[in-house]
């Protein structure tokens, strides 16, 4: 970043109760979101952020360690520090839906429908893990690449009974948010959901379609989802990249004998 363009547009407020180094990691994080700062672009050095703004290290070195937090910045030993590149983080503790994470952090949430039909012959691995009797195996299918800010991110496919969501092939999927469809069409509300979550190296298909390289490494998550009666209701298998996607997951200390846990957090990156 330009020294001079740093000292000319960034001034410490005095008139608001919050933290130096809040303020300048607001200010950095600002500028990278907007685009003037760029992955890969060198960022100040501490020690002259320190002597510009005449603020102690511990200040500065604060704000850089939660722009690295968030995955805004990298660290390499010797060379300094960059911008990192653009990542999204997910977090892994909650019933979550990608539209609604995307919108949390800012990112432009979008779909490519490669596939919506009625599949009136379901596959026999599909429909022995949807549990689907016999005289029922029709399943809806919707294969769709998600989007954050236009770049893929998700290869995601999605099973169905039909049963449970008559007609829903005539709904629009690059629009429309399945969930929303589900929930507010046909009155499906997932209540729990079980997920698992593998490191892959990507085949040739799959990193066409994420517009990587071929053996890019990437991870494989597969979701069973089930209504509150505990009906099973959903298989979803979704392919991601791994440069793009950072898993972060809260683990707790058992509370048995402490009545306040302990919270770890873990970004779980390959």
């Amino acid at each position: 970043m330009d020294i001079e363009n740093f000292k000319n547009t960034f001034r410490f407020s005095e008139s608001v109760d919050v933290p130096l180094y809040i303020q300048l990691a607001a200010y950095f994080r600002i500028q990278i979101h907007n685009g003037a700062l760029q992955p890969g672009d060198m960022m100040i050095a501490e020690n002259s952020l320190c002597d510009i703004l005449n603020v102690s290290r511990t200040t500065v070195r604060q704000s850089m360690n939660q722009l690295v937090e968030e995955g805004l910045l990298v660290r390499y030993r010797g060379k300094g520090t960059f911008i990192a590149d653009f990542k999204i983080k997910r977090n892994m503790n909650h019933l979550y839906s990608f539209t609604d994470d995307m919108k949390a952090i800012d990112a432009k949430p979008g779909s490519k429908v490669i596939k919506a039909e009625v599949l009136h012959r379901c596959p026999d691995d599909i429909a022995a893990i949807l549990k689907l009797p016999t005289s029922q195996t029709p399943v809806f299918y919707l294969e769709r690449l998600r989007l954050a800010n236009q770049v893929p991110i998700l290869w995601e496919r999605t099973y169905i009974p039909y049963f449970l969501c008559n007609k829903i092939e005539t709904f629009d999927f690059n629009k429309n948010s399945l969930y929303q469809v589900l929930n507010e069409t046909y009155g499906l509300d997932m209540y729990h959901a079980k997920e698992s979550l593998d490191a892959i190296i990507l085949s040739k298909s799959e990193a066409a379609l994420l517009e990587c390289p071929s053996k890019s490494v990437g991870y494989k998550i597969t979701r069973i989802s089930y209504l509150d009666t505990g009906f099973l209701f959903e298989y979803t298998t979704s392919v991601t990249r791994a440069d793009k996607c950072t898993y972060q997951f809260d683990l707790y200390k058992n509370t048995a004998s402490k009545k306040t846990p302990l919270e770890i957090k873990r970004n779980i990156s390959v």
